[in-house]
């Protein structure tokens, strides 16, 4: 018989939990602002699916597990869908069968929502990192995989330093496209509805919600790069602190080094403001080879993301 408990989250247990967090996914520990911003605030987490396992000692083991509860632009409720955002025990208490008594009241509760998969971690907006690290959580893969997941992507995190690059090449870039009608610069107070009808007519949902996020902050225009033409908005890049991107530029104006301008001018931004280093998140192979590697990113990190189908 098993000497713990599996329950859900209960307002008292917040710092026992972070404590958790950081002992079991030691490289993805978050503090108390953002478990309220990215988790407790989400409109799609119900405390009783943000789950904990216990005993008389504490807190061993949690998961969090997510299904939308509001629709999102672009994609509505994804019926179909959950998602396990976070999911690890304490390593003491490993070997208990805490991490599959986990799983299965999870699986369970997203049975009976109706899900059909479930994917690790490829949830918008709230998401922790993008899947498993591959390296650092190799243990935690490996017991996915045998729990019935596959691996349907492996995206990787990119970091630069900004220190010694040199940008003068993409000045003459910049000054090709000025030449050409297309100004790449800083956004302007007055183009910020020129921005979010760019970002709602051709890119994804998440990134409108991304923008509108920095543009509510006091300096968060100073932290947006566009790329205007004839009055509107063809491609756009931000940053927010070392966080690099996202960026993309409009379909009909990919092909013509834009991206690449785009990019450039975002990083020197970056280095004026004082910033020694980018990072990014989530990119892909392709990407990395086409764009990142040129500006001096190198590979930090790489994930695995997973899914499960239920029926």
């Amino acid at each position: 018989m098993n000497d713990y408990r599996i329950r859900g989250y209960r307002p008292d247990d917040q710092q026992a939990l972070l404590d958790l967090w950081e002992a079991a996914l030691p490289l993805d520990a978050i503090d108390a602002p953002t478990l309220s911003r990215k988790v407790l605030l989400d409109p799609n987490v119900d405390p009783d699916w943000l789950l904990v396992a216990e005993d008389g000692s504490g807190l061993l083991g949690f998961l969090l597990a997510i299904i939308r509860r509001e629709p999102f632009p672009g994609v509505g409720l994804e019926p179909e869908h959950g998602w396990i955002t976070a999911f690890g025990v304490r390593p003491a208490a490993r070997g208990r069968g805490i991490g599959t008594a986990l799983l299965d009241t999870a699986l369970g509760l997203f049975a009976a929502a109706g899900r059909q998969t479930v994917g690790i971690a490829p949830y918008v907006p709230n998401y922790i990192v993008p899947g498993v690290d591959v390296a650092a959580y190799a243990d935690g893969l490996a017991y996915l995989l045998r729990h019935g997941f596959e691996v349907v992507s492996r995206p990787l995190s990119m970091d630069a330093n900004l220190v010694t690059f040199d940008f003068t090449p993409y000045v003459a870039q910049r000054a090709e496209l000025a030449a050409v009608g297309i100004d790449v610069r800083a956004l302007r107070p007055d183009e910020a509805p020129a921005l979010l009808t760019f970002l709602t007519e051709s890119q994804p949902p998440d990134w409108l919600r991304a923008a509108r996020a920095l543009l509510a902050q006091p300096d968060g225009r100073e932290q947006i790069t566009v790329a205007m033409e004839a009055g509107a908005v063809v491609g756009y890049c931000q940053y927010a602190g070392e966080h690099f991107g996202p960026f993309g530029v409009r379909a009909d104006r990919q092909g013509q080094g834009l991206g690449t301008v785009l990019l450039a001018t975002t990083l020197g931004a970056m280095r004026r403001r004082g910033l020694h280093n980018a990072w990014v998140l989530w990119t892909s192979d392709d990407a990395a080879e086409r764009v990142y590697r040129r500006f001096g990113f190198g590979e930090t990190r790489r994930f695995a993301v997973c899914r499960r189908k239920l029926s």
